[in-house]
């Protein structure tokens, strides 16, 4: 679309909005405001008559005014998707479902001399990095990453608001109880730390926490005022944007920033007493003292920010909003329980079966992932997440890694990858596959097995470079269900065999002071008549003493990194990165062990799991249970 904008071509160019907007015109009763002094205003009493149908119908001896009240929410493409597959923030420190939300005030007839009104108000999801499992009912929510991580996110998340918007109040209306407590107060924690480092610019973020739930208890969300209460000051500090005669005479000075756990259904309760707020002070301006909450004709006013909620959960939840009985008639008694009861399931099944093909079409048409995205999602039923760097996280666990399972001083690190790894030891085949780090050091070889949530090394097995005997690389193909995952080309992996020993060592991460484990617990109890025909033949005559670890390697490249990112440097396939890996174990072998560079090499090329050998093991079971999800998820 940009090349259409510089040619000026912008008759080509159809603007896109996902959000909503919303008009409701309505009148007043009330007198025109007098001036009582040269500095005084004062303000008429006035009634709300309903929208101009409605007001039209009513005979009173005041005056009528018309207004036409916009709220206009535009949804952020910075991190879109659906609700459990797109939390918390991304590198950049866009945040999930954030929505701008600008409540207009102004005549029916858009006069330029009569001042208009804007307020403004975001939501968006809290800048730290966590997920909830989309399985569950009230999933409790997962941090990820480190401190220094989340930190560097979270800064990035609020400065470029505070650039935006000005200053910035945000408001947390998620539960001081278990399932949501620690999240809470990792949010009240990283505030603490932000500010101590200087904030935005020198000033603080201020943070309000408001328990929704216990505040509310027993349905009575009309004490949200409660909130709008605490924020006062705030609210008369930001105050709003005045227009008139094409001249800012008014400039609104902050932001509330508003997130519950969806930043649905709360949020939207939330937004609304804010919008009324700022409604009511406007018509102040306007020289009319008016109590919207305890007029029994706004109900236009509650139902066009009930449908601004509904839109905005539609596009995030595929459900129309929780609560919105309250928004709409100001009133909560069971039919509106039972009906959010109803919602509630019905995201719990889009949660587990529609979202996962729905995202990776978001991020496809948003140009965020390219084709291949398709192709991910063929093979795992779902998608990773385009807005977090892979390559960044693997090498953040290369480091951990590093840092933890070399012990040793004197070792030197060579190198370090992320591979594939079956889930058993001493198998070729145990799905589902974990991804692991591999480290390589001037005496051992690392077999990790890593937490991606948490950043920790769950368990690592040392392999002394002199236990090992041979190193096997080629086609390993562990499934055929897809033409990707049957490609010989681009599906391949190492063997390690080597000499169970004393140099060798298994170590898990228990939490407690003991983590030597027997490795001859670890065996596989498998029937070698249900193994691969390679297994027996890597483990040689000499079972007890043999034993092998096996790594299949990854994309070359992110299969869904964006085409805006261009394509990736480097044409080596995926044959011969596996070979490189083969032969930097085998240099550090013999530069460790003093060998004759003019030795038979160990390193030596066949097949692991060929083609032919996957599509004889692969069942009718298996294409049966591939075939029922895929018809279920896709």
């Amino acid at each position: 679309m940009d090349k259409f904008i510089d040619y000026g071509a912008h008759g080509l160019v159809l603007p896109l909005i996902q959000g909503f907007v919303g008009q409701r015109e309505f009148t007043i009763a009330g007198a025109e405001k007098e001036q009582s002094s040269k500095d005084s205003v004062e303000l008429a009493e006035g009634r709300i008559l309903g929208e101009k149908h409605e007001a039209e119908a009513v005979e009173t001896n005041a005056s009528k005014r018309e207004y036409l009240l916009t709220l206009i929410s535009r949804r952020s493409v910075k991190r879109p998707g659906l609700r459990y597959l797109r939390r918390g923030v991304d590198d950049e420190g866009n945040t999930a479902n954030t929505v701008e939300t600008e409540q207009i005030l102004s005549v029916p007839e858009w006069t330029p001399s009569h001042p208009a009104y804007s307020y403004l108000q975001v939501r968006g999801s809290i800048p730290l990095y966590f997920s909830q499992s989309p399985y569950a009912l009230k999933p409790v929510p997962a941090l990820h990453h480190s401190a220094e991580t989340n930190l560097l996110a979270f800064g990035r998340h609020f400065r470029e608001f505070s650039r935006r918007y000005g200053n910035v109040q945000a408001v947390s209306l998620i539960d001081k109880l278990a399932g949501e407590l620690k999240l809470g107060e990792q949010y009240e924690r990283y505030t603490e730390s932000f500010n101590a480092a200087g904030g935005i610019d020198g000033k603080p973020l201020q943070l309000e926490w408001f328990d929704f739930h216990r505040e509310c208890r027993g349905m009575k969300f009309e004490n949200v005022s409660r909130l709008v209460e605490r924020l006062k000051d705030t609210l008369n500090e930001f105050c709003y944007t005045i227009v008139a005669d094409n001249d800012i005479l008014q400039t609104q000075k902050g932001i509330i920033r508003t997130n519950c756990m969806d930043c649905l259904d709360r949020t939207g309760v939330a937004q609304c007493a804010f919008g009324q707020w700022a409604l009511e002070r406007q018509l102040e301006h306007e020289g009319i003292d008016i109590d919207i909450g305890g007029d029994s004709s706004t109900q236009w006013f509650n139902t066009l920010w009930a449908d601004n909620g509904d839109a905005i959960s539609k596009q995030y939840s595929s459900t129309a909003a929780l609560k919105g009985d309250y928004t709409r008639t100001r009133k909560r008694d069971y039919r509106g329980a039972l009906n959010d009861l109803g919602l509630t399931l019905s995201r719990y099944y889009n949660n587990i079966v529609n979202d996962f093909f729905s995202q990776a079409c978001i991020d496809y048409l948003l140009g965020n992932v390219s084709t291949h995205v398709f192709d991910e999602f063929a093979i795992q039923l779902q998608t990773t997440d385009p807005g977090i760097s892979v390559q960044k996280l693997r090498q953040n666990a290369i480091d951990t890694s590093c840092k933890i399972v070399i012990s040793s001083p004197s070792e030197e690190f060579l190198g370090g990858w992320t591979m594939l790894t079956p889930r058993q030891p001493n198998t070729l085949r145990t799905l589902p596959f974990e991804e692991s780090v591999l480290l390589l050091t001037d005496a051992a070889v690392y077999s990790c097995r890593f937490d991606w949530e948490t950043d920790k090394v769950l368990s690592f097995e040392r392999i002394d470079l002199r236990s090992i005997s041979r190193i096997h690389y080629g086609t390993y193909i562990t499934s055929i269900l897809t033409d990707s995952q049957a490609d010989e080309a681009t599906n391949v992996g190492l063997v390690i065999v080597y000499r169970d020993g004393d140099a060798n060592a298994l170590r898990v991460n228990t939490r407690s002071l003991q983590s030597d484990v027997d490795l001859n617990t670890l065996e596989t109890t498998t029937n070698a008549d249900s193994e691969w025909d390679l297994v027996s033949w890597l483990r040689g005559s000499k079972r007890a003493t043999t034993r092998f670890v096996a790594f299949k390697g990854l994309p070359l490249s992110n299969p869904a990194a964006s085409p805006r990112l261009g394509p990736s440097a480097g044409t080596i396939r995926e044959m011969d990165r596996i070979r490189s890996v083969c032969l930097d174990i085998e240099r550090a072998m013999l530069a460790g062990q003093g060998r004759d560079v003019e030795a038979v090499s160990v390193v030596e090329q066949s097949d692991i799991i060929s083609l032919a050998d996957a599509k004889k093991r692969t069942g009718w079971l298996e294409y049966l249970v591939y075939d029922l999800k895929k018809m279920v998820w896709a």
